[in-house]
């Protein structure tokens, strides 16, 4: 694939663009009649309630909000959605394309044009007393006061909001409400926010100006620039980086990050894998740029589908080191289909590099990498990706060593503590991996590795810190130590490495014993896991077959 020029674009705007101010009120109904729409190049939504809560404040404030720019071009027809807001888009000729603006025009048409004042995330109410914005007020607070708490909902449009006013009129302080009410939805209708309207049929300049406006101050990841730069605006999928993170979470391997999938893009492209600071993004062709996208999110899913069945990872979040992902997509993108012995040596490969660090991950070393993976050979590549991680380390993780699920060899120690097979306390149900991680995920808990004894404040015990003090357990419930002492199926306790001497120390209170018997009954466990993996002491030679050679080329 061969991408077109990363230079600045030289070309003229054939008419400048056309300076206009929108009042907030004619703007939601341009939103509402489904003439702008968000481009499939922008970013995904960065905003929350609290952001859309600033914005109207500001509004009814009367301080500047920025500049919208807006690309007047031919759309489709299709639907248009905002949060909970789903709006019919006609095909037309002149929509209105959002290039910079979209958070804020997004979020006032989430808070002020949602059917329902509850139904979206970004729902607001306004406390008339206090004049202030907030979030949906308790439904018992609301019926105590009703004429207190105001949708936004109802405010845009003035014959809702005399309604909702005539229908609160007989409250106490109503008069003052009412007329905070009325300000507020005058002051917001009738601001005026300044757009600029660019009318090209070349969408190179229209990338080029969304370039400038967003480089200053790096105010977006590069994976936010390059789709802005090459995401198409039509309806192909998939059109951005984060829809292929969004797809492949159907894999159940967990949500890839987008920064993740964007160096696997550039290396997939042949650019460097990390943007110099000095060079500008790539730019491409719609046809380069639909091919680019379809060929990360077929590769992304070919490594997901070798971590899980090849090498024994079930999700993203156990993966040690992150970068292993993108050097795995270049083998892929040269030898789409590898051998079973290649597959193999691969596996020792993710798990030789984990182990003794050699994946780590920066620039240099995955450049060096990258730089064994060869076109002209399978076998060959594989054999100088296991050359660079060859050296066995003089120590491997042990379940004494202090546990903090951020580190790679916490990562490690957990994937031994699921090859145990360890099944639910109470149900007796195994619990899968992938299933498990994303529950934590959901649930904002860092790790599916609790604490057995608490670790009180200020107290150091390392035997406390340290994965012997941990087991797997689903986030929602609680009371691990409690639920441990009223089991006697030993078998439910040794899949979480607790033997009949752990178990009579639990019984006992002696922490200290439980985990120091604890450890050592895992310890073996554990090394015999990492050895099952990485196979220091097996030979890495190729099938035989590519290792005869034809007469002919004799």
């Amino acid at each position: 694939m061969t991408t077109a020029a990363n230079h600045t674009s030289n070309a003229l705007l054939d008419r400048r663009p056309e300076a206009r101010t929108f009042s907030v009120q004619d703007l939601l109904e341009v939103v509402a009649s489904g003439r702008l729409r968000i481009p499939s190049f922008q970013r995904g939504l960065k905003w929350d309630r609290m952001d859309a809560r600033l914005l109207l404040e500001s509004l009814f404030r009367g301080y500047p909000v920025g500049t919208l720019l807006l690309w007047e071009a031919a759309a489709p027809a299709g639907e248009v959605r905002f949060g909970s807001l789903t709006l019919p888009a006609p095909q037309m000729p002149n929509a209105l394309w959002v290039v910079d603006g979209q958070q804020r025009i997004v979020s006032l048409a989430r808070t002020l044009l949602a059917a329902d004042p509850d139904s979206d995330d970004f729902a607001l109410y306004v406390d008339l007393d206090a004049a202030d914005f907030v979030a949906p007020p308790a439904i018992g607070k609301r019926r105590a006061d009703p004429s207190r708490w105001l949708p936004m909902t109802v405010v845009l449009d003035a014959e809702k909001l005399m309604q909702w006013l005539l229908d609160h009129a007989a409250a106490p302080g109503s008069r003052q409400r009412r007329d905070t009410a009325i300000q507020l939805g005058r002051r917001l209708r009738e601001y005026e926010i300044p757009a600029y309207i660019v009318r090209s049929d070349d969408q190179a300049i229209l990338r080029d100006i969304f370039n400038r406006i967003n480089s200053a101050g790096k105010s977006l990841d590069d994976s936010d620039v390059f789709d802005a730069l090459n995401g198409s605006r039509l309806q192909s999928r998939p059109a951005t980086i984060t829809q292929i993170s969004s797809e492949l979470e159907k894999l159940d391997f967990g949500r890839i990050e987008e920064r993740l999938l964007h160096r696997l893009l550039r290396v997939l492209l042949g650019l460097p894998v990390v943007e110099s600071a000095r060079s500008d993004p790539p730019r491409l062709t719609d046809k380069e740029a639909e091919q680019a996208y379809r060929l990360t999110a077929a590769t992304a899913s070919q490594i997901i589908q070798f971590l899980k069945s090849d090498a024994g990872i079930p999700h993203y979040d156990l993966l040690p080191y992150k970068q292993a992902f993108v050097t795995l997509g270049r083998f892929f993108q040269l030898h789409p289909q590898p051998s079973p012995r290649s597959r193999e040596l691969l596996a020792r490969w993710i798990w030789r590099g984990a182990l003794n660090g050699a994946h780590q991950g920066d620039t240099v070393s995955t450049r060096k990498v990258l730089a064994r993976i060869l076109p002209e050979s399978e076998e060959r590549s594989v054999n100088g990706m296991l050359e660079m991680v060859s050296g066995k380390p003089s120590a491997i993780p042990d379940v004494a060593d202090r546990f903090n699920f951020r580190f790679a060899a916490s990562k490690l120690l957990a994937l031994a503590l699921f090859s145990l097979e360890p099944r639910d306390l109470v149900t007796g149900d195994r619990l899968a991996a992938g299933q498990l991680m994303s529950q934590v995920h959901s649930g904002h808990d860092s790790s599916p590795l609790v604490q057995i004894f608490p670790v009180r404040a200020g107290k150091t015990e390392e035997a406390l810190q340290s994965a012997a003090n941990r087991l797997i357990h689903p986030p929602h419930q609680r009371g691990v130590r409690r639920l441990l002492v009223g089991i006697d199926d030993s078998r439910l306790l040794l899949s979480h490495g607790i033997s009949a001497a752990v178990r009579r120390a639990l019984d006992d209170g002696d922490s200290a014993a439980f985990l120091k018997l604890r450890a050592e009954w895992m310890r073996p466990r554990v090394e015999l896991f990492f050895a099952r993996h990485a196979r220091w002491d097996e030979p890495d030679r190729p099938r035989i077959a590519s290792l005869i050679v034809d007469d002919e080329e004799g």
